[in-house]
């Protein structure tokens, strides 16, 4: 199973790398795709090989802004609530995660982060440090517009930096681990058509609804439900889902019998409680079904992190300042969440500001929503 040359893997000025190891990892990797229960076991083989104290699969999902941990071995249960509920929004690995590392690729925080500006941050000092967390690998495993799927592993900082040997032992084991998650991806796939398209679309968070060729709500998840209960932006007349206004209704029907292709976007709701709107016109995929998405917050939207960069050429500093832009922080609210003065926060404002031609951070969150594409169900 071993490329010749893996028998030998040798990283310069260290000890070669255990190939006997890598292989039982391998193995155990592709018993995963069968057997999803193997999976903890496989990542304590793992930290037991490069010195961890806990790893993780994960998949971030763009559109939602919310983590998934699907495998966990050695964290803290408490920890990882508060990762999904707060923390992951403020990680700023995330965001040099999208913008510079290739699937497949192997890094580690203290190779290549600012580490006097990670330890500043919020999420350092209220997450990380706590734990008594130090060097942390990561190694993206499948990234597409809506979501990233990576590996996450630990190390506690009384042990030092991982190794130029432990990260070529997860850069051998990596492209295993990439094609293992594809796998149980199209496993994941057939249960999800197995199940039928509402239970996919139960599984949305944002409210979400699917409209048949009548027009009619065919079905609605939890979210959507409530959403409909309090009726200040959407209702259920006759069974048709209808914006309250009257503009927006237009709108919307235009868009719900549209020819089948790109979903369509729609701001809509009262200045106090702006909501966007997405529609994906029916399709053979979605049976015949359109495909209608409520967000409330921008901080709900996919924030295309590569096509910022090669559209503004903004930095990863600039980045995190305009995606707490997007959430509604205020500037005093940004120093501190990233752990930098307020002068160096309007100096990235500003930088922004020049870099997409914009003078008001209206202009330019507005400037940089035209970039962002609709959420992709399918």
């Amino acid at each position: 199973m071993l490329a010749p040359s893996m028998d030998h893997a040798v990283v310069s000025g260290t000890d070669p790398v255990d190939a006997a190891a890598v292989s039982a990892l391998i193995d155990g990797v592709y018993a995963c795709v069968l057997d999803r229960g193997r999976w903890p076991g496989v990542l304590e083989s793992l930290c037991h090989e490069i010195g961890g104290c806990a790893a993780s699969l994960n998949i971030h999902n763009l559109a939602t802004r919310v983590p998934e941990l699907l495998v966990e071995h050695g964290t803290d249960p408490v920890a990882s609530r508060a990762y999904v509920e707060t923390y992951a929004g403020l990680n700023p690995l995330i965001d040099a995660i999208l913008l510079y590392i290739p699937p497949g690729q192997v890094d580690t925080v203290y190779r290549t982060a600012d580490l006097p500006a990670f330890r500043r941050s919020r999420f350092y000092r209220e997450w990380v440090g706590p734990q008594a967390w130090g060097d942390w690998l990561s190694c993206v495993l499948i990234r597409t517009t809506s979501s990233l799927a990576m590996l996450a592993v630990a190390r506690r900082e009384r042990d030092g930096p991982f190794s130029p040997q432990d990260v070529e032992f997860v850069r051998l084991l990596a492209p295993h681990l990439q094609r293992a998650t594809m796998l149980s991806r199209v496993f994941d796939d057939r249960d999800a058509k197995r199940e039928g398209l509402s239970a996919l679309v139960d599984r949305i968070r944002a409210p979400a609804f699917l409209v048949n060729p009548a027009g009619t709500v065919a079905f609605v998840n939890a979210a959507g439900e409530q959403l409909l209960a309090e009726g200040s932006v959407l209702q259920a007349r006759d069974g048709r889902l209808t914006p309250c206004d009257g503009d927006t209704r237009r709108r919307f029907a235009e868009a719900l019998y549209a020819e089948a292709g790109a979903p369509v976007s729609l701001v809509f709701g009262p200045p106090q409680d702006r909501r966007l709107l997405w529609v994906a016109p029916a399709s053979a995929a979605s049976g015949g079904h359109s495909i209608v998405l409520v967000t409330s917050r921008e901080d709900d939207l996919p924030l295309p992190g590569p096509l910022l960069v090669e559209a503004f050429g903004l930095t990863a500093a600039e980045i995190r300042v305009l995606v707490a832009l997007l959430k509604r922080r205020t500037m005093a609210e940004i120093a501190q969440d990233l752990g930098i003065t307020p002068r160096t926060a309007k100096a990235h404002l500003q930088h922004l500001f020049e870099k997409t031609g914009t003078r008001r951070q209206a202009d330019l969150l507005a400037e940089v929503m035209a970039l962002v594409p609709p959420i992709s169900v399918f």
